[in-house]
């Protein structure tokens, strides 16, 4: 190799390799002295290790470290996973086991519970229902005021603004096109009392109570349903109302028909009307339902 227009001669490298290689020594054994080593370092192969200044040390000679004393380093302690027996658990049963008079007395109270539980579910359903009205063994017949009523017990039959003397000529045709009914219930009234006469009303009920005799009582009940009050605030209207209601309660004991009272249940009710009335609300067609069959169920005459 060139160095500033001179070369270096191959035994000027070696002698610069062997000059690296002997500071290496120097320092390595300054460690051995420091830390007590006082092991040489072989040199391979020949085994010399004493300095040579000569070339005669070949570039792909190995220099082989001597084994350090282990006893200088910490060793790392080993965990010894001692692995203790469990002590052994003795499974006992403090109880004994249930004799035979005993099994029976157990399955003789759950069956006695499961009786019960049978007969109070069946008992609320009885409740609930209305056993002396059947499906669709009810006529219910009349004016505007009951025309969104809708009951699968019930066939409802309305003519907007009836009166008591359209009711009389539908009669006996609304009886005839629906057999098999053993109730009819009459909601009328309410838009014959626009005319202020009273005893002309009086005497067109009575009329209508003549034909409703004529029919056989055994085989259908009768209903009459009250009218229903005003809440606009016409005096004169809700007076008229009031004396037919009460007029209509009396006539009914006496003839032996069952009436059924709604005037109280709308009076200063507006919730139950739409606006000013008279049309009923969501809430006033599921009252005045609730009522009818309340009425139909206990068969109430008024006393």
């Amino acid at each position: 190799m060139a160095e500033g227009g001179r070369q270096t001669s191959p035994c000027e490298s070696c002698r610069m390799y062997q000059q690296e290689i002997s500071l290496l020594r120097d320092k390595i054994y300054a460690l051995e002295t420091e830390r007590g080593l006082n092991d040489t370092l072989p040199v391979e192969p020949g085994k010399k290790t004493e300095k040579t200044d000569t070339c005669n040390l070949k570039l792909n000679d190995t220099i082989t470290f001597p084994k350090l004393n282990r006893q200088l380093g910490a060793r790392p302690k080993q965990r010894q996973h001692a692995r203790k027996e469990a002590p052994g658990i003795k499974l006992t049963n403090r109880f004994s086991p249930l004799s035979e008079g005993v099994y029976n007395k157990q399955e003789k109270s759950e069956r006695n519970t499961e009786r019960n539980t049978e007969q109070e579910v069946k008992t609320k359903m009885e409740r609930n229902t209305v056993p002396s009205v059947k499906a669709r063994d009810t006529l219910l017949l009349g004016d505007g005021a009951i025309s969104n009523i809708n009951n699968e017990i019930m066939t409802t039959i309305t003519y907007p603004s009836a009166t008591v003397s359209d009711i009389i000529d539908v009669l006996n045709k609304e009886i005839t096109n629906n057999p098999g009914i053993n109730k009819l219930v009459l909601h009328v009234g309410a838009v014959d009392t626009r005319n202020g006469e009273s005893e002309v009303l009086k005497e067109k009920f009575n009329k209508l109570f003549d034909r409703l005799d004529c029919l056989d009582k055994d085989a259908i009940q009768i209903f009459i349903s009250g009218p229903i009050p005003n809440i606009d605030g016409r005096i004169n209207k809700f007076s008229r109302l009031f004396q037919l209601n009460t007029w209509l309660s009396k006539v009914c004991e006496s003839r032996g028909l069952y009436f059924i009272e709604n005037f109280y249940l709308f009076w200063k009710r507006d919730d139950l009307f739409k606006g000013n009335g008279p049309h009923l609300s969501r809430g006033g067609v599921r009252r005045l339902t609730e009522n009818l069959l309340h009425a139909l169920q206990n068969q109430w005459r008024p006393e």
